[in-house]
């Protein structure tokens, strides 16, 4: 398999793994230009594998060790493992590509980290938001506001609901900024309000709410 087929190979692993475990943010990035589709793929890949590690491990130093090969990959010093690494060689094409500094994605691994310690994810998430964006050609202090409020609002939709309204209601403030190519990047905020009212909420329904964000605007709470 040459170089290209590789990667393609590569993207293809990271849509099928976004698909079948991140669907939301799969159709989010059906939203996306079409070449811009696999960086996403291979951003939301990276973002599962990074968040599940807290699931996986028995104690904090357990996780702290698999993070830190994240770290040490996207730096450049696990070159051979990361070549043979799906996710980690999309990602990496990803942001030579768009042109994304690993330290950006090296924010939401660090997050990750603290987030072992008991701190919040919401700055993880609210990295791979601002990454995503910025795979989109868009950057900018509207685009950091923007993540933010994203991501402190999706992080506490299930259990703090007063701080998930007040966060969403925030980041509607901030969309009339956000350039036009960023909104991608942001659909799955929409379903916000949809959780707060059906915290089950069947997959139509929430591909429709992203439908009616990307025609009509995001929806008031």
């Amino acid at each position: 398999m040459n170089e290209a087929d590789s990667i393609a190979a590569a993207y293809a692993f990271c849509g099928q793994l976004a698909r079948a475990q991140d669907k939301d943010h799969y159709i989010a990035s059906l939203f996306a230009p079409s070449e811009r589709r696999p960086w996403l793929w291979a951003l939301y890949a990276f973002a599962l594998e990074i968040g599940r590690v807290r699931a996986v491990v028995s104690e904090p130093m357990a996780g702290m060790i698999r993070l830190q090969w994240w770290l040490e990959a996207l730096s450049g010093l696990r070159a051979e493992e990361a070549a043979a690494h799906p996710v980690m060689r999309a990602v990496q094409d990803a942001a030579r590509a768009s042109g994304v500094a690993p330290a950006a994605l090296a924010a939401a691994v660090e997050a990750r980290q603290d987030e072992l310690y008991g701190k919040s994810a919401v700055g993880a998430v609210a990295a791979v938001f601002k990454v995503a964006a910025c795979m989109l050609g868009a950057e900018g202090e509207a685009v950091s506001a923007a993540a933010g409020e994203s991501a402190a609002a999706v992080t506490s939709v299930t259990a703090a609901h007063d701080q998930a309204r007040a966060s969403y209601q925030a980041f509607r403030r901030q969309v009339p900024r956000l350039p036009e190519a960023a909104l991608p990047a942001f659909l799955t905020v929409a379903l916000v309000p949809l959780r707060l009212r059906r915290p089950q909420a069947a997959p139509w329904r929430r591909q429709i709410a992203m439908l009616r964000a990307a025609w009509f605007g995001f929806p008031e709470i």
